[in-house]
């Protein structure tokens, strides 16, 4: 039986593994209890097969370019990790099985990485921060009912305002 946690590569240097970032998108619903079961779940994983949680970053709800599972927004979730091949495709396993998971997306950052040479930059601090949504950009971004800005609405319609132009007008036509 192969030891847990390595990369199942020919070409991969023993002892190394490899750094991937994912991307979760959760349901809209979840809420920090939700989240901090998840994560839970995931680091259980990690200790399980040998990888370790690099980072951790909550970029809260935003609002999906299409519905996914009759969703229109969803709680981005990012991480960044170190492990072999066989973490990798338990946590996907995994996360096909979780229900506050909509979608994710699982990229390889870097090859033959030294686990001893990346600390990790996971605190209590950050796995509590991490759990906190935070509100969804387009909902907090101004309509234009609230901008009451004139000047920035007509040069954004192609309109210009010159009041030098209107004075030099009013000149040419007075003679003495």
């Amino acid at each position: 039986m192969s030891k847990l946690g390595v990369v199942h590569s020919q070409g991969s240097v023993r002892g190394t593994q490899r750094e991937y970032e994912c991307v979760l998108i959760l349901k809209p619903t979840t809420n920090k209890e939700g989240i901090t079961n998840l994560v839970t779940k995931i680091q259980a994983i990690f200790t399980k097969m040998g990888g370790r949680l690099q980072r951790i970053d909550n970029w809260g709800v935003r609002t999906l370019a299409y519905p996914i599972a009759n969703h229109k927004q969803g709680i981005y979730l990012c991480t960044q990790i170190l492990g072999g091949s066989d973490l990798i495709t338990e946590l996907e396993r995994n996360r096909r099985i979780w229900t506050e998971v909509v979608r994710y997306l699982t990229v390889k950052v870097d090859e033959d990485v030294d686990p001893n040479a990346r600390p990790s930059e996971v605190n209590d601090e950050l796995l509590s921060a991490a759990t906190e949504s935070a509100p969804d950009p387009v909902e907090l971004a101004p309509t234009e009912d609230e901008d009451d800005d004139d000047d920035d609405d007509d040069h954004r319609r192609g309109r210009r305002r010159n009041n030098d132009d209107d004075d030099d007008d009013s000149d040419e036509g007075e003679e003495d």
